[in-house]
């Protein structure tokens, strides 16, 4: 783990020539131009005809237990997605003949007025002080007419290999995509600095949950992947500033609201933070910050209403962002804030320590658990 730098390399001694300093107005409009982008791409995703197929076939594949998933990967280790048979059925797809089903648990349910065939009203009345009590926990009797588990049996799935048939909505052309490429000038250096001042400790780390980022309240500290092309660890760190500046518990004005808000709201957030940011220096994250959006802002009922109540605090810290990096490092005449960067520099990613540990593997990004 290394320290991420905070300050401009050394031998920075000149500026490049700057342009005058955009008024505030002329910011805000910009940056709202930039969020209604995003409100609009976010919709026009949530109420896609791809999206909405994916969310009504990731309903259909039921989550399964821990056990269950180790049954499923011993049996059949190179499984993507297993249903019943009927299921299969259902979705216009048919298990091929022959195929051998996976076997997992699936449990038996009784209403209490349902009699047990092996229970006291059943054949084995000698055995009915064995039997599980129909008690729920917490509850002296079950409600009416709850069903409860009174067994296991052994039922059969299968992979989608094993099926022919209609083609399943996929989500690839809609995920998050990781940013490539270089960022803008000082970018890092500046948003490095304001983590630092806010009294966070920013730090190289290849965290363990497949997240790019990770800013912990507790220890104070901000955590980047070493591994991401500098595009992205800067979006990154845009985020986590967004987080920084929001959703700190330790807030008097926010804890209230860090302790009600959903995880969704929190990240759709940060999100938009980054991507206003990053935007207003000439650098385009839509194909990760538009997806990643989408799949937090449709946790709430209403999407548009999440994007709409979440707008006015996203372009606040948005604009006080940018306002201090402008004070710090005014952009250069040739990175308007709605154009492309056309100077770039890496940031620094590693000590000299570490720059002989293996490159981590390319990692697909999931929806609400990257950044």
């Amino acid at each position: 783990m290394s320290t991420a730098p905070a300050t401009p390399g050394p031998g920075k001694t000149s500026q490049p020539t700057t342009r005058p300093r955009l008024d505030e107005d002329g910011r805000r409009e910009r940056l709202e131009a930039f969020h209604a982008t995003l409100s609009a791409q976010v919709l026009s995703l949530t109420t896609s005809q791809a999206w909405t197929a994916w969310l009504g076939t990731a309903a259909r594949f039921h989550h399964y237990s821990t056990l269950n998933t180790v049954a499923i990967w011993a049996q059949r280790s190179d499984a993507t997605q297993v249903a019943g048979y009927r299921v299969w059925q259902s979705m216009g797809r048919q298990v091929r003949k022959g195929e051998q089903g996976i076997q997992i648990l699936a449990p038996v349910t009784r209403r209490p007025d349902q009699p047990d065939p092996d229970g006291p009203d059943g054949p084995d009345k000698d055995h009915d002080s064995a039997r599980p009590s129909p008690a729920v926990a917490g509850q002296d009797h079950p409600p009416a007419g709850a069903r409860r588990v009174v067994g296991y049996r052994i039922a059969h799935v299968f992979d989608i290999s094993q099926t022919d048939g209609d083609p399943l909505a996929q989500l690839a052309d809609i995920r998050p995509r990781l940013l490539t490429g270089q960022a803008p000038e000082h970018l890092w250096d500046g948003l490095a600095l304001q983590v630092s001042e806010a009294g966070y400790h920013l730090a190289d780390e290849a965290l363990s949950n497949g997240a790019n980022g990770q800013t912990n309240y507790t220890n104070r500290s901000v955590l980047i992947h070493p591994d991401l092309d500098p595009a992205h660890r800067v979006k990154t760190l845009a985020h986590e500033l967004g987080h920084i500046t929001l959703h700190e518990p330790g807030d008097s004005s926010d804890a209230s609201t860090f302790a009600a808000s959903c995880r969704g709201r929190i990240e759709v957030e940060a999100e938009s933070v980054a991507f206003l940011v990053t935007s207003a220096r000439g650098m385009d994250s839509s194909q990760f910050s538009f997806p990643y959006v989408a799949g937090w802002a449709q946790q709430s009922k209403d999407v548009e209403a999440t994007l709409r109540e979440t707008a006015s605090r996203a372009l606040s810290t948005a604009h006080k962002i940018l306002d201090r990096l402008e004070r710090d490092n005014p952009a250069p005449l040739d990175v308007a804030e709605d154009q492309a960067p056309t100077i770039v520099h890496t940031p620094r990613r590693r000590t000299q320590h570490e720059a002989h540990r293996p490159a981590a593997p390319n990692r697909a990004p999931d929806v609400g658990m990257s950044r």
